[in-house]
């Protein structure tokens, strides 16, 4: 990836301010726009980009050849959606018809509040929080729509299509035959981070909404809000996120900046869960330095919540951290990926439980997913190609984990040196 370039199509998409201009992106030729595809497509920014100079009319400072590509991604992604759209509709008419509360999260739940058009997006996994007591049903649904569980982890179950090929971080996300997975959320804090938090969401204050000729219930505006936050402090928990969130983020708030009953209610929700304001500080934060977005003045309070370790991470590593590649990618040896291990342990109280993560991030011993169970007749494609992909993506593992692991390492001593002066500063700044 080229960083340079990477950097002229987030300041071309931010939602307000100065952006990019046609002379910013004539000094990138085509082997950079090459090196720079799989970053924009990893981050979900490939159509979003497509779609600002369309509606510009500025596709000619983009070389022809990735004009193209990025069209025919629309192209692939128009079509996909037909098919997501009738398999979302499957899956929600059968909760409704089943009588059981749900909401849509994530997904179709941000359109058009966050997302202009859901063809802008590729989503991975169709979401849905569901109440415990209401699984049996819920899996009744899937089944008949030809799911299959796939894995179990405490308050997320996944659910999937079993296909012969190999799934791998290089699956083009627009194609037709890329299957998403549904995940049931019986809640959203995940507590394998270590990080102490009540779970904030529920489905007690749904509100309708539809897209297309499909109706189902979402999130309230507040609640919907604060998901998007958490969502993405629990990834910068998992070492990655993808730029889209923060690029929707940043676009809703834009909208609502001025909104000031909105943001109110916001903060009154937050004060609920300690925790919470810290964490859209740092969401804040980071959309503040990628995009160099406005937010909205209350964000100010969020933002000088944060303690001493979180400012420095955020002035320090949050931009080069950011704008990395996917974490399997191959590109570069020394990631930046697990320098927000700095970042996460801030928020672990236990000593002995932040020693457990440090282990389990830079040490992955990864057991086999806990598999609930196989449709009888799956046999996995046994083929030549599908174990070339398998051996490439544990390669590609190994390498991501040791090279980030030997970073973070090298990076400590100057971070613990620098927090504890940050911290000794604020100190004696607040005894005088």
């Amino acid at each position: 990836m080229n960083r340079d370039l990477a950097r002229a199509v987030l300041a071309r998409l931010r939602p307000a301010g100065e952006s990019s201009t046609a002379m910013d992106f004539q000094q990138f030729g085509i082997r950079d726009w090459e090196q720079t595809l799989d970053w924009l497509v990893d981050s979900d920014l490939a159509l979003y980009f497509l779609h600002h100079l369309q509606t510009s009319n500025e596709t000619k400072i983009i070389p022809p050849k990735i004009l193209r590509h990025l069209e025919t991604c629309f192209e692939d992604n128009q079509l996909r959606w037909e098919r997501l759209a009738e398999t979302f509709g499957c899956i929600t008419k059968g909760f409704q018809q089943k009588g059981m509360p749900f909401a849509v999260i994530k997904g179709l739940s941000l359109v058009p509040d966050y997302c202009p058009n859901a063809l802008l997006r590729a989503p991975s996994d169709l979401d849905f929080l569901i109440e415990s007591r209401n699984l049996p049903l819920a899996q009744q649904v899937l089944e008949m729509a030809g799911y299959h569980p796939k894995v179990s982890s405490g308050i997320d179950l996944k659910f999937w299509k079993p296909s012969p090929k190999m799934p791998t971080a290089s699956d083009n996300p627009y194609s037709v035959s890329t299957e998403p997975l549904v995940e049931l959320h019986l809640g959203f804090w995940e507590n394998e981070h270590r990080i102490p938090l009540a779970e904030p969401f529920s489905l007690e204050h749904v509100v309708g909404h539809s897209w297309r000729n499909l109706s189902f219930p979402v999130l309230n505006e507040t609640d919907a809000f604060l998901l998007q936050i958490v969502h993405v402090f629990l990834h910068i928990a998992k070492c990655w996120v993808k730029l889209c969130w923060l690029l929707e983020i940043s676009s809703f708030m834009s909208k609502r900046s001025l909104d000031e009953d909105f943001w109110h209610k916001v903060n009154d929700r937050m004060l609920q869960f300690p925790g919470l304001i810290e964490f859209a500080g740092i969401v804040l934060g980071l959309i503040k330095t990628v995009l160099d977005s406005p937010t909205p003045k209350i964000a100010d309070t969020w933002l000088h919540s944060l303690r001493p370790g979180s400012r420095l991470w955020l002035d320090k590593y949050a931009e080069t951290w950011a704008l990395d590649d996917h974490p399997f990618r191959r590109s570069g040896f020394f990631r930046p990926a697990k320098l927000a291990l700095f970042l996460h342990q801030q928020y672990v109280p236990d000593r002995d439980l932040r020693k457990e993560v440090i282990r389990q991030r830079l040490f992955p011993w990864k057991r086999p997913d806990q598999q609930v169970s196989f449709p009888v007749d799956y046999e996995p494609a046994r083929s030549l190609r599908s174990q070339w992909a398998r051996g490439t993506f544990v390669v590609n593992r190994i390498k991501f984990h040791a090279g980030s692991t030997l970073r973070y390492l090298g990076e400590a001593p100057l971070w613990w040196y620098r927090v504890n002066h940050a911290i000794r500063r604020r100190t004696t700044f607040a005894d005088t």
